[in-house]
């Protein structure tokens, strides 16, 4: 992340040359400089007008010999820590471009750089950059998103309530819930149709690549907006495990398949993960696509719920199975298409939608094979 996509700004300085200022370090490009005036110590501090989290940073200078970094997560610029504090080798007057890993992540809202010693009368910083997207402070504090232990928690929970509750199903009537089913699914309808709208609404404004779409960090509105969208498209994982729940009270066993559980279990953790390390780029594709065949398989539960005298007209379910194998298969283009693509997205998520993508697939293939070819020969012959 650029110190421009994270809307920094140099709010002191202890030099101001008018043809190098110290706003050139807030340039992406390592053309520009900001060039110190002076006697050492020099020093500027950047503000950060929304909190970031990193752990690496890249510093790229010319003729400092040593510098030292703080940080404060405080709202104003006071109660510094002291997070580096290196001594550069000489490089002639040629870039020194030099990365830094530190101990821990950490929350900044301000960062001062004092440099301690040059190499010559005048040293110069070309740009600053950091990792902030690994672990990014935007949906830290959101719902669910501190870390995975309630998703994990939420899993186990889902795998218990489908083993006892089939055991304690054993001995009752099932539940008819139809008009629990009815609500249920209109309201995945609507809440669809958002997750949809919000994330077709980000790509289209930002007029996204399908080849290239690298996430964006910032805080500006439609970056937030992608933000808001993913996050709903994990809650909706959640809410989907209901589907299994109703099952089980009304023992259709036959339709808690490992199919079923698979690719709900799974979505649940991807979601998880693409809302907290790429809410946004390459991600929102599998959000709209996703949420899309979703109205219409909710749509088509919603009115099969409405009893026998609608279902005769929902001739259509074969269709909507079909259309889940088209959206993996899309899900698979994309992918090999962003890992084989140079891009500044994540390689491991590319690598992890590809290899889900042909999994999921694969059993749905085979769903389709057994529940619509077969079985569709066997009535013809019999």
């Amino acid at each position: 992340m650029t110190l421009t996509e994270s809307n920094a700004f140099i709010s002191m300085s202890s030099s101001a040359d008018q043809d190098y200022p110290p706003s050139n370090i807030l340039d992406p490009s390592d053309n520009v400089f900001w060039m110190t005036t002076g006697l050492y110590p020099q020093e500027f501090i950047i503000t950060f007008k929304e909190p970031i989290e990193f752990r690496q940073l890249r510093f790229v200078t010319a003729n400092v010999k040593r510098f030292v970094m703080f940080t404060t997560s405080n709202t104003e610029p006071r109660s510094f820590d002291t997070i580096l504090e290196k001594t550069i080798p000489n490089n002639e007057n040629a870039l020194q471009v030099n990365e830094y890993t530190l101990d821990r992540s950490m929350e900044v809202r301000y960062l001062k750089c004092v440099i301690l010693a040059g190499y010559d009368s005048f040293a110069s910083v070309h740009s600053l950059k950091f990792d902030a997207g690994k672990t990014h402070i935007r949906v830290k504090n959101w719902t669910l998103m501190q870390d995975v232990f309630p998703t994990v928690m939420i899993a186990i929970v889902y795998i218990f309530a489908i083993i006892f509750g089939r055991l304690w199903m054993k001995n009752q009537k099932p539940f008819e819930l139809r008009n629990f089913m009815f609500i249920y699914n209109i309201l995945q309808v609507i809440f669809c149709s958002y997750v949809t709208y919000e994330s077709a609404y980000v790509w289209y404004e930002e007029r996204y690549s399908f080849l290239c779409q690298p996430v964006d960090y910032s805080y500006r509105k439609t970056a937030i907006r992608a933000c808001a969208a993913c996050w709903w498209y994990y809650i909706l994982k959640i809410a989907d495990l209901t589907d299994t729940i109703i099952f089980v009270l009304r023992k259709k066993d036959n339709q808690i398949t490992f199919l079923h559980v698979y690719h709900h279990l799974t979505m649940l953790f991807f979601s998880w993960y693409g809302g907290k390390y790429v809410a946004g780029g390459q991600s929102i594709f599998i959000s709209i696509l996703n949420s899309f065949i979703h109205i219409i398989m909710y749509a088509y539960y919603g009115l099969s719920a409405c009893g026998s005298h609608i279902q005769k007209y929902l001739w259509w379910k074969r269709y909507l199975t079909q259309a889940q194998i088209i959206q993996f298969i899309a899900v698979i283009l994309h992918s090999s298409i962003n890992l084989l693509t140079p891009c500044n997205f994540p390689k491991i998520f590319d690598v992890a939608f590809l290899v889900y993508g042909m999994s999921i697939l694969l059993l749905f293939s085979n769903f389709y094979l057994q529940n619509y070819i077969k079985k569709g020969k066997d009535k013809k012959t019999t």
